[in-house]
């Protein structure tokens, strides 16, 4: 009931009744109007030949046939009373077919249901677009449901949403055949007012996996999802049940005529992987995507072989070593010239939420995920200290991380002018809190689109605040800590990127040398000359006393003069004198062999620059120049 419920037990009382709300409501109205919406149920009666309370739809909906729309007015007008008051609870069937809107009579009664939708609109922050759609879903569900606005309930909404999403796709009003997104937006108000509790998430495994057509195999794998249910979050359950739809439907195209798991043999997995391989050379498939999509198989038998289902195989047909090694790369950090770049945007041209994004991530090294699952209430002060509380991170692993001066202005800016306040999350949209690292994610993509930045994504800021706190000294236990690594091998992986340790290390290793019995070093290769990387190109480039190297940076050489005669090494104009200090201390020192590799790229680099020849190097007319310009940062 929309306008209360109604009390009436005769005709004469309802239309009293009704007379009086007309006499409420629509005295504004002319007199010649107010006399023939008080007729009206007078002569519906007369044309029925029933009680109120006994009218079918379909004596309803033959009051309209033949008739002109001056007269549907004052039909509609009482029609609609009925379903206000509960006199009468519709159908949707009836509600679709009358031939007019619900919401366009007794306006002013519904005036305070149209202000709190607008409210809502508000303080979700909805773009104003008019409340007057969603205002005729909250009469429709009412209608129906038979309830007044604070007895409705979960199982009320969700069955007038079932009902209403199917009429609305069979008629045809979307061509995607999409539900209605006003029905949505009407359950975040019911939510918002605290009517009616937010939608669990329901997995429906049964309809997923009726396209197979083996009952043997259909049923262990809804045993399985059950565990799964038990253990996983929504987003790795969805994740396990397309990895097994993924395989079993490619087993029943392949092998129509094995119905048993049993029958899934170590020749049956080999041909997955291969079927994978090429769906991988194809451009399908990633790598990474492939080798989650054997390696949930895998578990998938794992699990069939520790339950002992029947049918289960003598063994877990699916090897850990089938699939290719996933490739090792150097995590991947923002240069100086990318961060510089992005934290000038931030200063200058970003929005509020964009900066918050940007500087959270890059002040706490948080994942995605982590940020978009914040709350108000991880903001937490302890003995003086702001610091951010990330609650059942990945691993279902809490920590506390810190928060720098910056990173607490930036998000309490975003608290006073960004936040919704519709709830306890801090991201939201509409109400709606983010669900994983997406909304994260597109944020930063566009934002690198926008820079010229290729590849950015959150875990770049991520890798980039690691490293810089490993280079600051920071133990790497207390940084396995920080970054909620489970292991320290994973936290070493920063090692790898512009580690100052390492250059240290490398630093006292060549005083000692320099020191000690082998003072055989060239004076030049000196610490304050050494630097490990380029700048502006932290990874490709080896920066050498003498000149450049492409080797990679795990590895290491031991002398300077193998690096003559490899083929990654290459010098440039300005390391001529260094190459012609060696070349006079090869001389001095009697290594003839070493000297001559000094002297063919000082040739090469001496023609390059069409410089003059010393007296010490014979000119060569048969140097070749090498392509410098990769060089140019």
């Amino acid at each position: 009931m929309i306008l209360g419920r109604g009390t009436a037990q005769t005709d004469e009382a309802i239309i009293a009744e009704y007379h009086q709300f007309l006499r409420q409501t629509h005295h504004m109205k002319a007199s010649i109007i107010l006399q023939r919406l008080q007729e009206a149920p007078g002569v519906m009666l007369r044309r029925i030949g029933k009680p109120i309370t006994q009218w079918t739809e379909d004596e309803i909906i033959g009051l309209y046939d033949n008739r002109q729309k001056a007269t549907w007015y004052p039909y509609s007008a009482f029609l609609v009373f009925l379903f206000f008051r509960g006199y009468r609870r519709p159908t949707l069937y009836l509600l679709t077919t009358l031939p007019f809107n619900l919401c366009r009579h007794h306006r002013r009664a519904l005036t305070p249901h149209r202000q709190r939708l607008k409210r809502a609109e508000q303080e979700l922050r909805y773009a104003s677009s008019g409340v007057g759609s969603v205002l005729n879903l909250l009469i429709w569900l009412l209608a129906v449901v038979g309830k007044p606005l604070e007895e409705l309930t979960r199982a009320d909404f969700d069955t007038f949403r079932d009902e209403y999403q199917a009429w609305y796709r069979q008629t045809g009003r979307r061509d995607d055949g999409q539900p209605n997104a006003r029905l949505f937006r009407l359950e975040r108000y019911l939510v918002h007012w605290g009517i009616i509790p937010p939608a669990k998430v329901i997995f429906r495994h049964e309809e997923h996996f009726a396209r197979l057509r083996h009952e043997p195999i259909r049923r262990a794998i809804l045993t399985y999802m059950q565990w799964c249910d038990a253990k996983y979050k929504p987003s790795t359950i969805h994740s396990h049940r397309a990895a097994l739809l993924n395989f079993f439907l490619w087993l029943q195209e392949r092998y129509p005529d094995r119905s048993r798991l049993d029958n899934v043999t170590r020749s049956v997995a080999l041909e997955y992987a291969r079927y994978l391989k090429r769906k991988g050379e194809d451009g399908a498939y990633s790598p990474t995507y492939r080798n989650d999509l054997y390696r949930t198989v895998r578990a998938f038998f794992d699990f069939v072989l520790d339950e002992r289902l029947d049918p289960s195989p003598d063994r877990n047909p699916f090897g850990r070593s089938d699939m290719p090694r996933k490739p090792n790369p150097v995590p991947r950090y923002l240069a100086d010239r990318e961060l510089r770049t992005v934290l000038e945007y931030c200063t200058n041209g970003a929005s509020l939420k964009q900066r918050t994004v940007v500087i959270t991530l890059l002040h706490t090294g948080i994942r995605a995920a982590e940020l978009a699952a914040l709350k108000v209430s991880d903001m937490v002060q302890i003995q003086g200290k702001w610091k951010l509380h990330i609650r059942e991170g990945k691993g279902l692993k809490d920590r506390i991380i810190p928060l720098t001066s910056q990173c607490l202005a930036t998000l309490q800016a975003w608290q006073e002018d960004g936040w919704e306040r519709v709830n306890g999350y801090l991201f939201t949209r509409h109400g709606r809190p983010w669900q994983g690292g997406d909304n994260i994610c597109a944020i930063i993509r566009q934002l690198g689109c926008k820079l010229g930045i290729e590849g950015l994504t959150p875990h770049r800021f991520r890798h980039t605040f690691a490293v810089a706190l490993l280079n600051y000294g920071m133990r790497e236990s207390a940084l396995q800590k920080l970054m909620g690594h489970s292991t320290l091998t994973m936290t070493l992986e920063y090692a790898r990127i512009l580690d100052q340790t390492l250059e240290r290390a490398f630093n006292e290793a060549v005083e000692q040398m320099q020191a000690g019995p082998l003072s055989w070093v060239p004076s030049f290769f000196a610490p304050e000359d050494y630097t490990l990387f380029a700048e502006s190109d932290a990874v490709n480039w080896i920066r050498l006393p003498h000149g450049y190297c492409r080797r990679n940076p795990k590895l290491h050489c031991e002398s300077d003069v193998k690096c003559l005669i490899c083929d990654r090494f290459c010098a440039l104009p300005d390391d001529l004198s260094r190459l012609q200090e060696m070349y006079r201390r090869f001389l001095d020192l009697g290594m003839q062999v070493k000297a001559d590799v000094v002297l063919s790229h000082i040739r090469r680099l001496q023609t390059q620059t069409d410089a003059e020849t010393t007296s010490l190097i014979p000119p060569d007319e048969a140097a070749v120049s090498l392509p410098l310009e990769i060089f140019s940062t």
